[in-house]
């Protein structure tokens, strides 16, 4: 695949930090080697920030103030965290979902008018430093009445950044939109065909509430900045819509230019888009987090026999 290495170098952490056993420290109360690993489970939505749609006004760069509140998708995601130290840590993910967005759901004159829309299934793996402002402590007591002493907090927070590949298609009605070249794309005078994978930036943060030594539960907030302003087939200008039926069909032309015409915005080389503010997405989950890999401290006290 063109992509495979892509895909080990974002593993390559799995791989480097399974293998390595450093000496114990504190860990929140815990025994550092014990609390190594960890696996996240979750469900929640994405949203898209784009061309399309949007709110009533004009468009705003990376602004969750333009986002369709009716274009949240469901999502899911899966990971392995890996902690380097107590308050660092990796995460490797994997997270599906879906996008989209439409002109017909804003009342802004222009984009309204412009008619498209757009679906894409989103597929991204994503490698993530994370850095824990909060540690859940459980204290002396482990929040068991009667007994004194540290009561302790299950609440954590962390912040993370990191690099991602993103696999995506937008559609309509089920009809892929990139081979069809809505922009003139490969014509002369237009841009080359875009490519359906890119790289991202995540930045996010996430609060967790640890109900057990075993089980942690959270919300997930993270922005996708990506490297591609096509997730929506949408980008740079009108091309024109007769050299598009000649060479890519009709069904093409009909795709560029969805209008009724009666309006010079879509005329050759009016905007379709704007290629200087690149897409991104958004997700919000909750997040289930397991500690497999603990022992307990009974286990690891040495008892002595009293002698008299």
């Amino acid at each position: 695949m063109k992509y495979s290495y892509l895909y080990i170098i974002l593993l390559f952490p799995a791989l480097l930090f399974g293998q390595q056993n450093k000496r114990k420290r504190n860990f929140g109360k815990k025994s550092y080697n014990f609390y190594k690993h960890e696996f996240d489970a979750g469900v929640g939505v994405l949203n898209y920030l784009g061309e399309l749609g949007g709110n009533d006004g004009p468009a705003k760069k990376y602004s969750i103030g333009d986002l369709e509140p009716t274009q949240f998708k469901f999502a899911f995601t899966g990971a392995w965290r890996y902690n380097i130290a107590p308050k660092l840590a990796i995460r490797t993910s994997y997270t599906v979902g879906q996008i989209s967005g439409s002109d017909q759901l804003t009342n802004e004159p222009t984009r309204n008018y412009r008619n498209l829309a757009f679906r894409t299934n989103i597929n991204e793996l994503m490698v993530l430093g994370e850095f824990f402002v909060k540690r859940a402590d459980y204290g002396h007591g482990f929040h068991r009445t009667g007994v004194t002493g540290k009561t302790g907090t299950s609440i954590s927070l962390s912040l993370h950044t990191g690099l991602g590949l993103l696999r995506f298609n937008p559609t309509y009605n089920g009809v892929p939109l990139q081979p069809l070249n809505t922009e003139g794309q490969g014509l002369v005078g237009a841009e080359s065909p875009y490519k359906l994978t890119t790289l991202i930036l995540p930045i996010g943060f996430n609060i967790g509430y640890e109900i057990t030594k075993w089980m942690r539960i959270g919300i997930d907030v993270t922005q996708r900045f990506t490297r591609t302003d096509y997730l929506d087939d949408v980008s740079g200008i009108y091309y024109d819509k007769e050299l598009i039926r000649v060479a890519y069909g009709d069904l093409a032309a009909e795709m560029s230019d969805r209008t009724e015409g009666s309006k010079p915005w879509t005329e050759p080389g009016a905007p379709r888009g704007n290629p200087k503010n690149k897409d991104s997405y958004l997700s919000l989950m909750v997040v289930a987090t397991y500690t497999p890999f603990i022992k307990s401290y009974r286990a690891t006290k040495k008892r002595y026999k009293a002698r008299f």
